[in-house]
Formats: structure tokens, C-alpha cells, sequence
């Protein structure tokens, strides 16, 4: 214990334990105060000295409430987020419904799996009517197109090959087709 702190608490014996007051007395900064009013004690050094402790014990409480709010901040935030999961958790094996047999991870679909239709054309998967008679107004080839290209998802380059003519032919008729289905389904409304 250096010179300072022992006249300090030759002082102020009833002080010595106290942590905070142990605490600022050994900071550097507040040395040249208590130094000063251990050398002259009149009231101007005191309040002085009184002044810088009120400031420190002040950052030291404000340190320790936001410290401790931060703290139970994030317990209540841990409860709420565990209460709201909880609540709110996904059973996939869960029966849909009151009874047994689809569950939610039934419902789920798989991208890597296929779909297969038991037609093998858009005119036999089309069941409105207005549709069905627009398709009937397309040219074999134009009905030929939109089938590889939305029944069985081929790209236009790849149906270039088929007919074995350009992509951009195909594109072409392609626009078209849907343009004169566009026309035909919007007709009379």
C-alpha cells in the first residue's frame, strides 16, 4: 500500500473495505485530488474531492444497472424465444387433420423427383373448355412445340434440334402460338 492510500485511510478509518472507495483512491486520475485535499483539507478540496468521487461511484452504479438490465434483457429475450418456439414448433410426422395417414412431411415436395402424368399431351391435361377450343385453333407444329416446351419442360434449343431447324424459329412460333391462345381465350370479353 503506497503513501497516499495509508495517510487516506489514517484519515478516514471507517472507509477502509469499502470497495468502491478502495477502488478510486488507487486510480490515477483521481490522484492529484486526493493528494491535494490530504495536503490542505479546507472546504474547497474537499468538495473537490467529493465532486470526482460522486462522478466515479455514479459511472460505476450507471455501469452496473445497464451491466445487470443487459443481463436480464437477455434471459427474458432467451425465455420469450423459447417459449414462442415452444408454441410454435413443426411436427413434419404430425397427422394432418384428426386422423391418421398424410403427415406435413408428406405434403412436402421432393425438387429432385419427377412428375409423371398419365397423358403424355397439354390437350388431354387441359379440362376449361375456352382453353381447349383455343388449342384446337393451333397449327400441329405450334401444338407440338408447347407440348415439349411446357409438358415435357424441354428448352427452345433443344426442340430446335428436333425439328431440326434455328432456335430462333422456334422461339418465333413459340411467341406465336401463345400469342394466338392469348387472343383466342381474351376474345369476347
Amino acid at each position: 500500500m503506497d503513501e497516499v492510500v495509508r495517510h487516506f485511510f489514517d484519515k478516514f478509518p471507517d472507509l477502509k473495505g469499502n470497495q468502491a472507495v478502495e477502488t478510486f483512491i488507487r486510480m490515477p486520475e483521481h490522484r492529484e485530488v486526493i493528494e491535494e485535499y490530504l495536503r490542505n483539507p479546507i472546504e474547497n478540496n474537499r468538495l473537490a474531492l467529493d465532486q470526482t468521487f460522486k462522478a466515479y461511484y455514479f459511472d460505476v452504479r450507471f455501469t452496473s444497472y445497464v451491466s445487470t438490465s443487459l443481463y436480464f434483457q437477455s434471459v427474458n429475450f432467451d425465455k420469450r424465444a423459447r417459449r414462442f418456439a415452444g408454441r410454435n414448433a413443426l411436427t413434419l410426422d404430425q397427422p394432418i387433420g384428426d386422423g391418421e395417414g398424410t403427415t406435413f412431411k408428406d405434403q412436402i415436395a421432393d425438387p429432385n423427383g419427377e412428375y409423371f402424368l398419365k397423358e403424355d399431351n397439354l390437350e388431354a391435361c387441359v379440362e376449361d373448355e375456352k382453353l381447349i377450343k383455343a388449342l384446337a385453333t393451333l397449327t400441329d407444329r405450334q401444338r407440338r412445340i408447347l407440348n415439349l416446351a411446357y409438358f415435357k419442360q424441354w428448352s427452345d434449343t433443344a426442340i430446335a434440334n428436333e425439328f431440326d431447324v434455328t432456335q430462333q424459329s422456334i422461339s418465333k412460333s413459340h411467341r406465336t402460338a401463345l400469342m394466338k391462345l392469348k387472343n383466342e381465350m381474351t376474345k369476347g370479353e
